[in-house]
């Protein structure tokens, strides 16, 4: 697999100065609706009257390449559009900079600078760069034919003088969204549940972090029969895999961001369709995510402790497949039907919940590729949440916020909790009847033992494939990335007496 490459960086403080940049190309956003601006007005009265004549209209993604004028170390012009103002938040923020970069690119150019305008804000430094560097990831990367110019240098013009505390967190965020981005995009022949092992063995011997990890007869001498059975026809084994990160030694908080890592899901026997299957090497999305921020909470040295629980495995028919109607006793000891072997993803979280539980997890975030009517109901353009505790949901809402990562809380009704109920165990998988997010998610809630939860189903907020949704880039997103990286920072904050205020 491809590995990221590190962008040169810099943040030039007077937007007088941009005569000075050396770059392939000076991008400068431009808002719908907007008459003029006087930043571009400055830069090139000519660009400027592109718009003023409507022939760049701003709306979202919308790009126009000009040759510079005199004056400016940059030979072009990009204009690259940012929609209403009233509509611009942290996601249409990043997605906007993810998308100009990557349109850059495919016109050759790998050393970009861009300008503060429009409706950008000193504070906005840090959502430009980590939208900028996550547009330096390739989708079509295993290609033989042209590839885009990398990203090598990035510079931000007339964004003030940005602390480096932030612009590096910004960095590293960009570069953990590329890489998650890339993971989900791993074939599975590629990326299998032994490769996401070797990606935390290899995390943790670079930072120093505790790894653990069961394979097969470890599982069932641990009693996690569900994961166990969900990868029993594979002929990778399937994986319970932990990093952990120690940044607080007194710290009684430790935080278990869980990810689902079923790294090929063929629906087992209950086989999906072809049209569905062909999707889902992106199954792993979570577990992306939680690799992806529990690699900036090392680097970063956040002060709290931390650890990224994935429960990885392929869900194939074959030898040794589970099948419709078993019954499973779990980690915790609840007895699980199996209705539909499609409905993995709560039976490898709920084993993965307790093995968090276990090893000293006091509060639990879980994301996952769970449900389409998770995709039904928000589409591509936010997680749904479900949650235990309004302590915990409220710094993760926060989190979202200042990641630039939308989650939306649906309600636990007590008159769900008969439809997850099996007459023949405590508890079925599937065929619930409604409300198919929230009764997947409270599934995975009866493992957690009551301790603060949040789970987080980002099987539309994931990956875009929707030809139709022009606002939002398409392939894999890296849904979460950001998200729990802020999360364990909010927590981090509060332990020590700090305070932390979300930004678009």
């Amino acid at each position: 697999m491809k590995e990221s490459h590190r962008v040169q960086l810099a943040v030039v403080s007077h937007p007088g100065e941009v005569g000075a940049v050396d770059a392939d190309v000076l991008a400068i956003p431009v808002m719908s609706g907007a008459q003029s601006d006087s930043a571009l007005t400055q830069v090139d009265p000519r660009a400027a009257r592109f718009v003023a004549s409507g022939e760049h209209t701003g709306c979202l993604h919308e790009v126009l390449l000009l040759p510079a004028g005199e004056g400016l170390g940059s030979p072009r012009i990009l204009l690259y559009g940012l929609g209403a103002a009233a509509d611009l938040d942290g996601s249409r923020l990043r997605f906007a900079h993810q998308e100009m970069v990557r349109t850059a690119r495919e016109f050759g150019h790998g050393r970009i600078a861009v300008l503060r305008a429009g409706a950008l804000r000193n504070s906005d430094v840090g959502a430009v760069i980590e939208g900028c560097v996550a547009g330096s990831w390739d989708r079509r990367g295993r290609s033989t034919g042209r590839h885009p110019a990398p990203l090598t240098a990035l510079t931000l013009v007339g964004f003030g003088d940005a602390p480096d505390a932030v612009v590096d967190v910004s960095r590293r965020l960009g570069e953990a969204t590329a890489r998650a981005r890339e993971w989900q995009n791993a074939p599975a022949n590629e990326l299998g549940p032994n490769q996401l092992e070797a990606i935390a063995r290899e995390m943790a011997d670079r930072l120093g972090l505790d790894c653990e990890t069961l394979g097969a007869e470890a599982l069932r001498a641990g009693g996690y029969n569900l994961l166990a059975a969900v990868g029993a026809a594979s002929e990778q084994e399937p994986r319970l895999i932990r990093l952990t990160y120690r940044g607080a030694a007194k710290d009684e908080r430790n935080l278990a961001l869980i990810g689902k890592g079923i790294t090929f899901d063929s629906g087992g026997l209950s086989l999906k369709s072809a049209d569905w299957m062909v999707k889902m090497r992106g199954d792993m999305g979570g577990a992306a995510a939680v690799l992806a921020a529990i690699e900036v909470v090392a680097e970063s040295g956040l002060a709290i402790n931390v650890m990224a629980v994935i429960a990885a495995a392929e869900n194939l028919p074959g030898r040794g497949a589970q099948r419709p109607g078993d019954v499973w006793t779990s980690a915790s000891g609840k007895t699980v039907e199996v209705l539909n072997t499609d409905a993995e993803g709560r039976l490898v979280l709920a084993d993965a919940a307790t093995y968090a539980i276990r090893s000293g997890a006091t509060h639990l975030v879980d994301l996952a590729t769970l449900t389409s009517d998770a995709r039904a109901a928000l589409g591509h353009a936010a997680s749904a949440a479900v949650s235990n505790d309004d302590r915990l949901w409220g710094l993760v809402a926060a989190a979202g916020e200042a990641a630039g990562d939308r989650v939306w809380r649906l309600p636990i009704y007590p008159d769900f909790r008969p439809l997850i109920q099996s007459q023949s165990a405590d508890l079925k998988n599937a065929d619930y009847g409604e409300a198919g997010v929230i009764t997947a998610a409270m599934f995975i809630g009866e493992f957690v033992e009551g301790r603060p939860w949040v789970h987080l189903d980002i099987a539309g907020s994931h990956w875009n494939e929707n030809q139709q949704h022009k606002d939002i880039p398409r392939g894999p997103l890296g849904a979460g990335t950001r998200l729990c990286y802020r999360l364990a920072e909010l927590m981090a904050a509060q332990s020590n007496g700090g305070d932390s205020h979300a930004v678009r």
